[in-house]
């Protein structure tokens, strides 16, 4: 027997969460019979199940995939396949209760009526931005991103360093002394290194830029002549043995790598220089002083942004300020 119990709390939250009440019941009083746009026929789209008289489309399902994050926005989802069944059988739900709360005179009352006057506000405001970004962040503009980066962050060095860590300066001056002898770095790093994830390599780091490592280090290392060993340098890790391996010009990350962080910022970026422009041209009057405040007379508050600044010149932000 199913989760029944379950199941009404999952519809109830999807009622909540995706807005499909609001979707259907037009206000316009135009939309056909119980005030549903459901009984108006969609040119091109598929009908796909009937309740009480109104239509659920194709569109729907997977309009309501993509926001359960069932499917991304833009694929497909194939008909008959449980992800399908499952999405439609909420629907059903959904204009089944949206049904009955119409035929009770729930959607007239006061409470209903500031509800769904919110819930209009934010998805026409959310309409908006899906307009403003999908003329904005194309193919073609992220390509030109990509390459506007390429110039204004040419790609630095890398160098292939191994080191072994030791907790005070005076080990770390008897490995110097034992490598200037003769021994080999790869042992004595087996040997004597404190650093769990490179001494089994020998104390091997790979290539690595130079903001990749704490700066003392950094700036050790990329100072060093190939096959050089460091006097001893201190960090909150340790004392440090360096030697250089290799160096070589850093690889510009590819297109298909940068694509998705491109993405993010220019969203984001549309998004904010979309609102700046409306608060430029909006009048907005606010108090949100604490009730218990003094009570100054004065006039409302106008709201402003700053103007708006060239991006051309606009470099990304590292991965690890995004995050």
């Amino acid at each position: 027997m199913p989760d029944l119990s379950y199941r009404a709390l999952k519809v109830g939250l999807l009622l909540v969460l995706s807005g499909v009440l609001v979707a259907c019941i037009d206000n316009s009083g135009t939309g056909g019979k119980d005030g549903f746009s459901g009984m108006l026929e969609r040119a091109g789209d598929e009908a796909v199940a009937r309740v009480n008289g109104t239509t659920i489309y194709a569109s729907d399902i997977t309009r309501e995939a993509a926001a359960q994050k069932l499917i991304r926005v833009g694929d497909p989802l194939p008909k008959g396949s449980d992800t399908y069944k499952q999405v439609l059988d909420d629907l059903v739900d959904q204009r089944l209760l949206a049904l009955e709360a119409v035929r009770r005179g729930l959607d007239r009352n006061g409470e209903a009526r500031r509800r769904l006057q919110a819930a209009r506000e934010r998805i026409l405001g959310n309409i908006l931005v899906e307009n403003a970004v999908s003329q904005a962040v194309t193919d073609d503009a992220i390509r030109r991103m990509y390459d506007e980066q390429a110039k204004l962050s040419p790609p630095g060095d890398e160098v292939n360093a191994r080191h072994i860590l030791l907790k005070t300066k005076a080990e770390a001056e008897a490995v110097i002394a034992t490598l200037n002898g003769g021994a080999d770095f790869a042992k004595l790093a087996l040997e004597k290194s404190i650093d769990p994830g490179s001494r089994l390599e020998g104390g091997d780091l790979g290539y690595f830029s130079r903001d990749a490592m704490v700066a003392p280090f950094a700036d050790a290392a990329f100072a060093l002549t190939k096959g050089v060993t460091a006097a001893p340098v201190q960090t909150e890790f340790g004392w440090h043995v360096i030697q250089v391996q290799g160096r070589r010009a850093q690889t510009p990350p590819s297109f298909d790598e940068m694509r998705p962080r491109i993405v993010r910022f220019m969203t984001f970026d549309e998004i904010q220089k979309l609102i700046s422009q409306l608060r430029l041209s909006a009048i907005v009057e606010r108090d949100d002083k604490p009730d218990d405040g003094p009570d100054d007379e004065g006039e409302p508050i106008e709201v402003q942004s700053e103007p708006l600044k060239d991006d051309s010149a606009k470099v990304l932000p590292s991965e690890e300020a995004g995050q």
